[in-house]
């Protein structure tokens, strides 16, 4: 599915009134189209309707919305919560409705005509509102929340006033049974918890042409099914383990042992012939207990607890290295200067890459870490968390994943899967957004999970981006599967691995 940013809505808006389709009748195919969503959907002939309008353009949809159902036999009040229209397309909408249409300016008397409604009409705030209510609507939209749950439908136009278009953030909102994207999807609409506000969810027109619409290079896309299934990679029915590939996994410390044996499980439930893990021994002995399928490399241990890093050992991993189709380094490492020497010596080797935790924080101490990643002799995939990516790149570690310093990676030719509760994969093979996971994953360990996950793809032959992305999907969605039946509250990483088998069944089905 493809879908826009609040500013990419803006740019294609004014692309739209470059080819001569004009704001005000962007606003006015907005307005009628809505109107035409909600006929189909509830009787309005003879209802009394209420339109709550802000001042903006989203008010506007809202007036237009009116007119039309006014002329449909319909009782309309327009309530204008936050005075008379600010936007010349807005006051024009205002101006063009009939004088049937009841107009409250007052907003104390609002909430005693909300409740007398049989339908409510959302058009406060529109995609590009951030912040909370103001405190003086509070007691409209509490109106407008009882009057849903006494069984009055709410049409929303564009997005539920007061949830943030890009991130699906809010504090207080109107829940809708029916939502009007205008022109396109936004974020809000596709985030995993869209459900508590969005209802159905419709898709109204601006009055775009195709050719434009075809034209615009700021779409973006939602990781799908179909997605998986492209970038999976194939195995044969006579294969052998040797040709399933083989994971060279370097992970875990004293401090952290529970991270190699997450990554381990999740590894060898990733399709993969074999996983070596490197590690220190009492690592390996608490790993050889959860995940009986692995193989060990053991590793000298250094005054921390962690892998040594001498030249010695340095050159043992780069020997295993070459005996293994991909690498995964970084689950629960400590970040020093041994774990930042061996993921230098990696990066000048040939086999594909993957470097999470430990592994990015040792590198971000490094004066020019990006161009480090930049030169590599090999594929590189990086996991990192906001945290951690703003370590890397120098940048604000912002909460809307749609913000310029989030591509700061872009151009450096290595695959960045940044994780969140919206997860983008970017590299030379194009852009994907997920948003299928959930809260459950919230947890430490989540990402020891996807990185095994992802290095056990990598290792059967998936390029960077596609084992990036299909990772992504098979984490998300086997999350979703551990939540139906744990709880998002109550399940934990371990559990994840179980649920791979039926994730994969449905990506693997045709």
């Amino acid at each position: 599915m493809r879908f826009v940013t609040t500013g990419g809505m803006k740019e294609l808006e004014r692309q739209i009134a470059q080819s001569g389709v004009s704001y005000r009748e962007m606003m006015e195919r907005a307005g009628q189209s809505a109107a035409a969503l909600i006929r189909e959907r509830w009787p309005v002939e003879g209802k009394k309707i209420c339109i709550l309008c802000g001042r903006g353009n989203n008010g506007g949809d809202g007036f237009v919305a009116a007119r039309h159902l006014a002329e449909a036999g319909a009782q309309v009040m327009a309530a204008l919560l936050c005075g008379r229209p600010a936007t010349p397309e807005s006051r024009a909408a205002y101006e063009r409705m009939p004088p049937s249409v009841a107009v409250e300016e007052d907003l104390s008397a609002v909430p005693a005509r909300l409740a007398e409604a049989d339908l409510l009409v959302d058009a406060v705030f529109g995609t590009g509102f951030r912040g909370g209510i103001p405190e003086e609507l509070e007691p409209v939209f509490e109106a407008a929340r009882r009057a849903r749950g006494a069984g009055t439908p709410v049409a929303a136009m564009d997005l539920p006033s007061g949830v943030n278009g890009d991130t699906g953030e809010y504090e207080s909102c109107i829940p809708a049974d029916l939502t009007v994207a205008m022109g396109a999807p936004k974020p809000a609409h596709l985030v995993n918890w869209a459900g508590e506000y969005l209802g159905e969810l419709a898709l109204g027109e601006i009055g775009a042409h195709p050719k434009v619409e075809d034209a615009f290079s700021g779409w973006q896309e939602a990781l799908e099914l179909r997605h998986v299934r492209r970038f999976l990679p194939r195995r044969s029915h006579t294969g052998h383990k040797g040709q399933n590939g083989r994971l060279l996994l370097i992970a875990g410390c004293r401090q952290y042992p529970g991270a190699a044996a997450l990554a381990a499980a999740a590894a060898a439930r990733s399709g993969v012939g074999y996983v070596r893990l490197a590690t220190v021994p009492g690592v390996a002995k608490i790993v050889a207990a959860r995940c009986p399928e692995a193989i060990y490399t053991l590793c000298r241990k250094n005054g921390r607890g962690g892998i040594a890093g001498g030249k010695e050992a340095v050159s043992a991993l780069l020997g295993a290295a070459q005996g293994a189709d991909a690498v995964a380094i970084g689950c629960g490492m400590e970040p020093g200067p041994d774990t930042l020497s061996i993921v230098k010596a990696l990066l000048r080797q040939e086999k594909p890459l993957l470097l999470d935790a430990g592994a990015l924080t040792a590198l971000a101490a490094e004066p020019e870490p990006l161009s480090l990643l930049e030169n590599a002799a090999c594929p590189v995939v990086i996991t990192p968390h906001p945290g951690e990516y703003a370590r890397l790149t120098g940048a604000a570690a912002g909460n809307n994943p749609f913000a310029p310093e989030y591509t700061r990676t872009e151009s450096i030719g290595i695959t960045v899967l940044r994780k969140g509760y919206i997860t983008g994969i970017t590299g030379p093979e194009g852009k994907l957004w997920h948003f299928g996971g959930c809260d459950g994953l919230a947890k430490g360990g989540s990402g020891d999970v996807l990185t095994g996950l992802i290095g056990g793809l990598l290792a059967q032959g998936a390029s960077p981006f596609g084992a990036a992305a299909v990772g992504a999907w098979l984490h998300g969605r086997a999350a979703r599967l551990c939540a139906g039946d744990h709880t998002r509250r109550a399940m934990v990483p371990s559990q994840l691995p179980e649920y791979f088998g039926r994730a994969f069944l449905e990506a693997e089905q045709e």
